[in-house]
């Protein structure tokens, strides 16, 4: 039994388990936003990076179909680097034909799918499993601290921790402070995770964290897309760090191989580690920089007119809301996307506005519709301004 585990706890072992906790998680994301992947009744408006397709169903169809076939393949395979590989084409021309698929979930899982598929399998020295394992784990590390960094801000603490509690009635109202120190230990977590004398906690933390908010979101019936992913980083957490003698700031762990593949998977992970921080400046999106649930991205609504509306989608129409004040009828973007993908909308102004160009070619009156944004809110205060612009204005 001894030897069992030690062998199960090789570097080389935690690899393939590795990979096949992500493959599965990955597929079960796709399965989970299915009409994000395999569009059937789809109305939420695609938002492309670069181009469109004509009969964009049969492409996304096969696209898809050649994706989930190849990272089932990568968690089989003898050779999963060729898959992952593989699986990486059709997943990059989907994002470039909708942005909405570029989820947290997704980019995490992509950034350390690059990795695997740049692994030096054929050889498998010892050296080579050690050095990927090492940049998964500083992936992993740097996700919890930006996304702790993110919810450090007065919205998280004042509205989205203490909104995400309202399924437990019988706990008092959270402080601030509690918020704060929910951010706080997360920002912690990925450092912690990197060290170790604090490895074993800060994997526990880890734990004991996505299963608190695994039970929260499952009790409010909450974006399920996001169950998997906090489950997947429960095991990927314990296979990453529990136990492993493998550590990023050990000398002889980051000593750097020649060879072209490891220095680009070097590359892109430290990228994809370090980018982050220009997302404060506006440089670099949120959703690629940990703020799912962080209250630190903009949202938005189209007001629509009577016109309008009676041409919306059916999902649309569900989601549609009246200002008691004023009366103007408003669609919210993200509960849209989430009623009809089951992901939410892709919060930076870019693709706001172009979801509301689509709505805009319903309009008559093209002053009488109007895109509504709330701008990220200061960290400290909270204060956040409105901007409004019509369909006049965004046509332009």
């Amino acid at each position: 039994m001894i030897d069992r585990l030690t062998r199960l706890l090789q570097t080389r072992n935690r690899l393939t388990l590795f990979t096949r906790v992500l493959c599965a998680a990955f597929v079960g994301g796709i399965l989970f936003s299915i009409e994000l992947w395999f569009p059937t009744s789809r109305s939420f408006p695609r938002v492309p990076i670069v181009f469109t397709l004509p009969d964009t169903n049969t492409i996304e169809w096969f696209l898809s179909t050649l994706l989930l076939a190849s990272l089932i393949s990568t968690a089989v395979s003898k050779h999963p680097a060729f898959f992952a590989a593989l699986a990486l084409l059709p997943l990059g021309v989907l994002v470039c034909l909708d942005q909405s698929r570029l989820q947290p979930w997704l980019y995490q899982y992509a950034v350390l799918l690059i990795v695997l598929a740049l692994h030096n399998r054929p050889t498998d020295e010892a050296a080579d499993s050690r050095r990927t394992f090492y940049l998964l784990q500083l992936i992993i590390a740097s996700v919890y601290f930006w996304s702790g960094l993110q919810k450090l801000n007065f919205t998280f603490a004042h509205e989205i921790f203490p909104a995400l509690l309202t399924s437990l009635p019988w706990l008092p109202r959270p402080t601030i402070g509690v918020g704060i120190g929910a951010a706080l230990t997360e920002a912690l977590i990925g450092c912690g995770l990197l060290y170790s004398r604090t490895r074993n906690l800060c994997v526990w933390l880890a734990v004991a964290m996505h299963g608190i908010v695994l039970a929260l979101l499952i009790a409010r019936g909450y974006n399920s897309v996001v169950w998997i992913w906090n489950f997947a980083l429960m095991l990927i957490v314990l296979i990453l760090f529990l136990r492993s003698d493998v550590y990023f700031f050990r000398g002889s762990d980051t000593e750097h191989s020649q060879s072209f593949k490891s220095k680009m998977a070097t590359l892109i992970t430290l990228a994809a580690s370090l980018l982050p921080l220009l997302s404060f400046l506006g440089w670099w999106d949120m959703y690629l920089s940990g703020a799912l649930y962080s209250g630190n991205t903009p949202v938005a609504v189209i007001k629509v007119d009577h016109d309008v509306s009676a041409q919306l989608p059916a999902t649309a129409k569900e989601q549609l809301f009246q200002v008691a004040s004023t009366g103007e009828e408003m669609l919210p973007l993200l509960e849209w996307s989430m009623a009809d993908l089951n992901v939410p909308v892709y919060p930076e102004i870019r693709v706001y506005q172009q979801v509301a160009r689509e709505i805009c070619k319903l309009a008559t009156n093209k002053n009488d519709v109007e895109l509504i944004v709330k701008t990220r809110p200061e960290i400290f205060s909270g204060q956040y301004e409105v901007t409004r612009i019509s369909c006049a204005s965004l046509e332009r």
